[in-house]
């Protein structure tokens, strides 16, 4: 059974029962209609008191988590609850999973947060993302948002320079610059003057167009068709460092369209983002037998984790 209460724990018994019951119900590991232990059994095997059983399960049914069936016992039902809940679930899941990762038990994560329950949520920080695409800027900039405390203002590096020089008298208001390697230099070379630093994360291909890929024969001629030249060149490298050296790769920019209509007679599949992907069927017809392989590059997580700790020395830097 995935549940345990510590009586030596500050967080009272019945609360650490409910919130584990709804994590496990708001998870999908107690799904609705499945049979909940019933209290006499949940109490003897967490050593805790009936009644304090009893009033979890009270308090849950009262929220709308479960129902008491007489005679029967109790029952997920379906909970109701919104996306913050849920997005809730994913961070725990996130956090979790990290931990794990680490060897740090849950106990001594759980004793780690309430040290820190009273210190108040840390303040977003501002930063800006610079990219060349305007599809990568809106995606890259949203990976960021979902997994760090920053507020992005998202700007295309052709933009970058005029952007740079708005930043008024009080002097410019991010913190941070943010690229992917492919420009890091560029970007440098721009918010350099300004003192501001700039840090690059890598741009990698999903795990699930690598593995379709790496599915398909020695030889097979791949298309990499890009929604711009520099997208296809990054695009391009990105699968160069995968690994996939048994592809014939053959890259093409969707601005050309005359080389686009010769490369789908020639390949196999065809890899590019999801926004070229709907370009390629919309525009050019997809011929039939060809394989299109959405790929929406994402931010390498190991990059993200380490701008989350440049993030949290920024104050101690400027302090």
């Amino acid at each position: 059974m995935e549940i345990r209460v510590d009586s030596k724990c500050h967080v009272p018994v019945h609360v650490q029962l409910e919130e584990q019951i709804k994590h496990l119900i708001l998870s999908g590991r107690f799904r609705p209609g499945e049979r909940l232990p019933s209290i006499r059994a949940l109490a003897g095997f967490l050593r805790v008191n009936r009644n304090t059983v009893a009033r979890v399960m009270a308090d849950l049914e009262r929220e709308g988590f479960v129902e008491s069936r007489r005679g029967s016992g109790v029952y997920v039902v379906e909970p109701p609850v919104g996306e913050a809940d849920f997005r809730l679930q994913r961070v725990l899941e996130r956090v979790l999973d990290v931990a794990a990762a680490q060897g740090v038990s849950v106990e001594e994560l759980a004793r780690a947060l309430l040290a820190r329950a009273g210190t108040g949520p840390r303040e977003k920080v501002p930063v800006l993302f610079v990219e060349c695409t305007r599809e990568e800027v809106l995606q890259f900039a949203g990976e960021l948002e979902e997994q760090l405390p920053v507020e992005v203002e998202r700007v295309l590096l052709e933009d970058l320079a005029e952007r740079l020089a708005d930043g008024g008298p009080e002097g410019l208001p991010w913190r941070l610059a943010v690229t992917t390697f492919f420009h890091v230099h560029e970007v440098e070379e721009l918010t350099a003057p300004y003192g501001m630093e700039t840090a690059a994360l890598l741009a990698e291909a999903t795990i699930e167009s690598l593995q379709r890929l790496t599915a398909l024969p020695a030889g097979t001629p791949v298309g990499v068709v890009g929604g711009s030249r520099t997208c296809m060149e990054n695009l391009g490298r990105s699968l160069e460092g995968a690994g996939l050296d048994h592809l014939d790769f053959r890259e093409v920019s969707v601005e050309e369209p005359r080389a686009v209509r010769a490369l789908l007679l020639e390949v196999r599949a065809v890899v590019c983002s999801s926004q070229t992907a709907r370009r390629l069927r919309e525009e050019f017809g997809v011929p039939e037998g060809v394989e299109i392989i959405e790929e929406d590059r994402t931010l390498d997580k190991g990059g993200i984790e380490m701008l989350g700790r440049l993030l949290r020395e920024l104050p101690r830097r400027e302090g």
